[in-house]
């Protein structure tokens, strides 16, 4: 029934009440009329008898035989109800008998035939009828009748099924709106000019669709300027991040300048000692332009979708962060899973949760600091597991920490953002999510990404 539309539930329900209404209706007025009729049949049959009885008496006392038949014909030509009459003398021997058709099912009035003089029996009277012609009436009645039921209920039916159609076209049109409706696309729902409660439902709905598309519009627009805000953020970071992985090749090339100059002024060098040193150079180098490289694509602004493998992606990620990583062991499953998405986005979502597993290492001083990720699929989703053993995260606080602006680290100035865009990230760029569980002393965060979709 929930399935059903407006218009057809209230037809049906139409059609069961209307139906009660007339059976209870019919089975009233059926009993009334047809006991009515029954009653007046009898008083008919008992005044026709009580008028031919004495007659046929009086030509039974005079032997008259050739009048009774005359009567009893001429009774059952008048009256359709009477289908057989019988005369019997006081021997039981039958005088006259006119039956007409079957008085199986007919019913019998008997009648003393008594001398009109004296009182005496001298016979009796057999008067078999029916109710056949008065039920058949009844019945051609009842036809007629139920026949103009259908016709007036059909009428009714039509009427009020337009008439419901007419007021719920406001909310027909509304639906098949909706059933095209998207936020991107120049909609066109208008407000209703009729005043009925059908209007009031519709145009309420409309108010509240371009209420919901208004907040969806600042939220859309508050999402972008938090997650602006935090790549900026994310780029003070890293700016911190290469100025610490360039320190040690910028020492070194100093380093390296300052003895050749030395060995130069003294003399103490060949082709071999200035070809190793300039390849010092070169590894140098080619170290630093490779984490401008990395640091380059993590920053990207655009959104540009490429397929990329999982693990070298994740290698990247940790990458940015080799200086904060370098006393922590680092273990990755050799699954290889390629996507079609959006690199930048997914190296922010490992940096965000690796940074937090740095924070953490650091605030609880653990000595023997290890991460495992593990990367692999089911039937629906990849999955990559990110564990650490920092000691899980508190059970007050594990269903906060994707809030905004919620964090622990107050001394270190966090924003309280990182979680809260990675799980934006997974849920919009990669159609997925992001969850977090703890076991034993470990805190492992579960990135899911669907099969089969296009991001």
């Amino acid at each position: 029934m929930r399935n059903l539309s407006i218009v057809i539930q209230i037809a049906i329900i139409n059609i069961l009440v209307f139906s009660i209404f007339i059976s209870i209706f019919i089975y009233k007025n059926y009993s009334i009329v047809s006991n009515q009729l029954v009653l007046l049949q009898n008083e008919k049959i008992d005044s026709i008898i009580k008028t031919i009885t004495p007659i046929i008496s009086i030509n039974l006392t005079l032997g008259l035989e050739d009048n009774i038949k005359e009567i009893v014909n001429e009774s059952i030509k008048l009256h359709k109800e009477l289908i057989g009459i019988e005369v019997i003398n006081n021997g039981n021997e039958v005088i006259y008998e006119n039956i007409n058709s079957d008085i199986k099912n007919a019913k019998m009035y008997n009648i003393i035939l008594e001398d009109t003089i004296i009182k005496s029996k001298i016979g009796e009277l057999k008067v078999f009828y029916t109710f056949s012609s008065i039920y058949s009436k009844l019945l051609s009645e009842f036809y007629q009748f139920l026949a103009f039921m259908a016709i007036f209920f059909i009428l009714s039916l039509l009427i009020s099924s337009f008439l419901i159609k007419q007021n719920l076209k406001p909310l027909i049109k509304l639906k098949e709106s909706m059933k095209n409706y998207s936020l991107h696309k120049n909609n066109t729902l208008k407000e209703d000019n009729f005043k009925n409660e059908i209007s009031v439902i519709n145009n309420s709905a409309i108010k509240m669709i371009k209420k919901i598309e208004e907040e969806l519009e600042k939220r859309i627009l508050y999402e972008k300027e938090i997650m602006q805000k935090n790549r900026l953020a994310s780029m003070g970071e890293m700016l911190d991040n290469i100025a610490h992985q360039w320190r040690q090749p910028l020492m070194k090339i100093n380093a390296i300048v300052l003895n050749t100059d030395r060995s130069i002024e003294l003399k103490k060098y060949d082709e071999k000692y200035l070809q190793d040193r300039l390849n010092d150079i070169s590894q140098a180098v080619f170290y630093m332009s490779n984490t401008i490289d990395t640091f380059r694509e993590f920053l990207n602004p655009l959104k540009i979708k490429h397929i990329f493998e999982i693990k070298q992606t994740i290698e990247k990620s940790i990458n940015v962060l080799n200086t904060l990583l370098k006393d922590v062991d680092i273990n990755i499953t050799e699954k290889e899973i390629y996507l079609d998405a959006y690199e930048s986005e997914f190296m922010q979502v490992i940096i965000s949760i690796l940074s937090n597993s740095i924070e953490i290492f650091k605030e609880r001083e653990i000595k023997e600091k290890s991460i495992n990720i593990n990367i692999y699929e089911n039937d629906n989703n990849y999955l990559i597991n990110i564990e650490d053993n920092a000691g899980g995260i508190k059970t007050e606080i594990i269903d906060k920490i994707f809030e905004p602006y919620f964090t622990t680290k107050h001394k270190s100035g966090g924003t309280g953002m990182g979680l809260y865009i990675s799980k934006l990230i997974m849920q919009t760029s990669f159609k997925g999510d992001i969850k977090v569980q703890n076991k034993d002393d470990r805190a492992i965060f579960i990135l899911e990404i669907p099969k089969g979709k296009e991001f």
